[in-house]
């Protein structure tokens, strides 16, 4: 019979399958009386031989009746042996099972925790390179603006320098009182040239005059001089914003590349958290019903061997 349906049933119920080893004594008393009474109403016809075969068919009766008391007592014996054993094992297997879960619970809930620090960490790289592309498209918004203004300033300065040039070369004096004429004087005070050039197109242009041709020509010397002055700082700005463009977009690609690696292992470590959640979960469901069955078999363990400890004593006494 198996374990599990013996650990559910009542060990009495199943001892109540064996007769009481005292049945037998009853039995012969039983037996007796009946072959002592027989015997004397006997004794009036054949007392001798009838006393006789009433004996010899009693004894046959006790023998057999002994013999099947021997039976059934090793049966007996086999179901307590067999059960015994079978408990036995049951009981090793609970108690190393809970051992080995009792261990592996908290490696699991270790394993959950450091996952559940990764992830975190994993969403802040994510979060910091994002706030990395944020930061860097502020500031290249800025740069390419300050770009734009001096490469604009720098490009309409060198056009009215550019038409001063062409106009005083002409000797067209009506260009001194236009607004390319103030544009030009108002870009002295920006380029790097020496005082006394600024000091000579300064005073030139107020004088009003170009028909002074060696003086015109000196003027005009300096003007080309600033445009290209001015020229060498529009390459440079241009250069640095190209340069500074295409740093920018290795950053954007780096940082996307990060957030590309930092999304897959956040997915990869939300899948691992949950499944160390639940998988946890199972072995402290898996735990607890190991020690009620670990509890019920040891109670079973303890009336087997009681009952079988009783039954052969009542047996031996015979």
């Amino acid at each position: 019979q198996p374990l599990s349906s013996l650990r559910h049933s009542n060990p009495q119920v199943a001892f109540a399958r064996f007769p009481h080893p005292l049945g037998l004594s009853d039995t012969m008393r039983c037996t007796a009386a009946v072959v002592f009474t027989v015997a004397a109403s006997a004794m009036e016809k054949n007392p001798i031989r009838r006393v006789v075969s009433l004996m010899q068919n009693m004894q046959k009766k006790i023998e057999a009746e002994a013999e099947r008391d021997d039976a059934l007592f090793a049966k007996f014996q086999c179901y307590c042996d067999k059960n015994s054993a079978l408990t036995s094992e049951s009981i090793k297997t609970g108690k190393a099972k809970i051992e080995q879960l009792e261990s592996d619970i908290p490696e699991e809930q270790a394993q959950r925790t450091q996952t559940i620090t990764e992830l975190q960490q994993h969403k802040d790289d994510r979060a910091g390179a994002n706030q990395a592309i944020e930061d860097g498209t502020s500031q290249r918004k800025k740069e390419n603006k300050a770009f734009e203004e001096e490469a604009a300033d720098i490009k309409a300065n060198t056009a009215a320098i550019d038409q001063a040039v062409q106009a005083i070369s002409k000797g067209m004096t009506g260009f001194l009182q236009t607004a390319q004429a103030k544009t030009v004087l108002a870009v002295l005070d920006k380029v790097d040239v020496m005082e006394d050039d600024k000091a000579a197109v300064k005073a030139f242009f107020q004088s009003g005059s170009s028909a002074d041709l060696p003086a015109s020509g000196e003027i005009v010397g300096i003007l080309k001089t600033m445009s290209d002055e001015m020229n060498k700082r529009l390459d440079e700005i241009t250069h640095n914003e190209q340069e500074s463009l295409s740093n920018f977009n290795g950053l954007v690609a780096a940082k996307n590349k990060e957030i590309r690696a930092a999304q897959d292992a956040i997915e990869e470590k939300t899948e691992r958290a949950g499944q160390l959640a639940v998988h946890i979960t199972v072995l402290k469901n898996d735990l607890e019903e190991t020690k009620s069955t670990l509890e019920e078999d040891e109670g079973y363990s303890a009336e087997l061997a009681k009952n079988c400890e009783t039954k052969a004593k009542e047996y031996d006494e015979i």
